[in-house]
């Protein structure tokens, strides 16, 4: 009996893989999709390993060529708004230190070092203009003192300062970009987001990762680039100060004359000095960006091509920084004065009065005296000028960042891929 049993057995299961192949074959012929055998599903897995490795291959290589262009982007769009917006610039800046200038009660046209201007900055000159903050008369001023030249003091420090920022700046937000988008996006895996979409375009970054970078980036760049702003803001304001000089230092000093005397000032601490007031600035970049990302977003739905308009460009980024300026520009009068903030000779050689100056040149002491001797309204000293060179600032630096990095990307990154 267990030999029939066997052999039926035997015979049955015979039946049944012959019955198999004739279905599988039917449903070929048929044009059925037949079930996938499980060699079938391990080649298409590893097929589909592959691929995902070259995918992720390509996106390893095309990273380091757009950081590069990135970089390179944010170089020459700081080194074209430099050049363009230097008058501005400087008188900005003059404005908004004026209030902590000290002008001695006297009269003073004595000539200058030779072969420099035989005019200096009196006392007129400077009470006409920070009584009017009148652009056309302070530049006129200038001029008036110093020549057309006098428009661009401080523009080579400028040249290193704002091309270093801006270099530093933007490939370092577009890498904190693209790595807290993946963060959040990873965390919202578990509310049933497909991560395969993570490099889609179609998903929107979110305000907060764009604030998030903005602020991590600009942390950085302010960090390294302070002692460059504290440069450059000494070069940009000295003309203000000459009437507590001697005629013999009356006279424009360099990068590196600047810098010497900064730190005997000082020593190593006064090249940071105004930092504080450049943290309190990143609430500037955490408008400005999620801002500036947000219209420009909206301008790629809009568009057929997916691709913001020079146009586009022009508005969203002056949009932004007019918004953001408004909202915290006391830092930077704060920042300015901190870092145009002179200590008397007679108290540089003493290490007690040195402690004391730290205090008064410190941000807190800086706004008591602000708003003690001007008001609160001391803190928007020079705000229409800011708001004036917005326009053109804006319009080279981000547009020239945007289409030099499109260019980059078309030219470069498309050779990797």
């Amino acid at each position: 009996m267990s030999i029939i049993a066997c052999s039926s057995s035997s015979e049955t299961s015979d039946n049944d893989s012959s019955q198999l192949e004739k279905i599988k074959q039917t449903s070929l012929s048929s044009g059925l999709s037949f079930l996938p055998t499980a060699g079938t599903v391990l080649r298409e897995e590893s097929v589909t390993r592959k691929v995902e490795g070259k995918t992720s291959t390509k996106e390893n290589k095309t990273y380091p060529h757009h950081f590069i262009s990135s970089l390179l982007s944010g170089v020459g769009s700081g080194a074209l708004s430099s050049i363009a917006c230097a008058p501005l610039d400087l008188i900005r800046t003059r404005m908004q230190v004026m209030g902590d200038v000290h002008v001695p009660n006297v009269s003073n046209n004595s000539e200058t070092k030779a072969g420099h201007s035989t005019k200096i900055f009196t006392r007129q000159h400077f009470h006409r203009s920070a009584q009017s903050l009148s652009v056309y008369r302070a530049i006129r001023d200038v001029i008036a003192t110093d020549g057309i030249k006098g428009c661009f003091r401080g523009l080579g420090a400028t040249l290193v300062t704002v091309p270093t920022f801006w270099g530093m700046y933007f490939p370092l937000y577009e890498l904190a970009k693209r790595d807290l988008h993946h963060i959040y996006l990873s965390s919202s895996a578990t509310s049933g987001f497909d991560m395969s979409k993570a490099n889609n375009d179609d998903v929107r970054v979110m305000p907060q990762v764009h604030m998030a970078s903005a602020i991590l980036a600009g942390s950085v760049a302010d960090f390294f680039c302070n002692p460059l702003f504290v440069v450059r803001t000494r070069m940009q304001t000295e003309a203000l100060h000459y009437l507590e000089l001697p005629v013999s230092d009356r006279m424009p000093h360099g990068i590196l004359s600047t810098t010497k005397r900064l730190y005997a000032e000082g020593g190593v601490e006064i090249f940071w000095r105004g930092f504080t007031a450049s943290l309190l600035g990143l609430s500037h970049v955490a408008i400005q960006f999620p801002v500036y990302e947000w219209l420009k977003a909206e301008a790629r739905i809009r568009s057929a091509s997916n691709q913001e308009s020079p146009l586009d460009l022009l508005f969203a980024s002056a949009f932004s920084k007019m918004c953001a300026t408004t909202i915290t520009y006391p830092h930077e009068v704060l920042r300015s004065r901190m870092m145009d903030y002179r200590v008397p000779k007679a108290t540089q050689k003493s290490i007690g009065e040195e402690s004391v100056e730290k205090v008064k040149s410190g941000l807190m002491m800086t706004l008591k005296r602000i708003v003690a001797k001007e008001g609160w309204s001391g803190l928007y000293t020079g705000i229409h000028v800011s708001l004036l060179r917005v326009l053109p600032n804006c319009c080279i630096t981000f547009m020239t960042y945007e289409l030099i990095l499109r260019w980059a990307k078309d030219n470069f990154e498309r050779d990797v891929l």
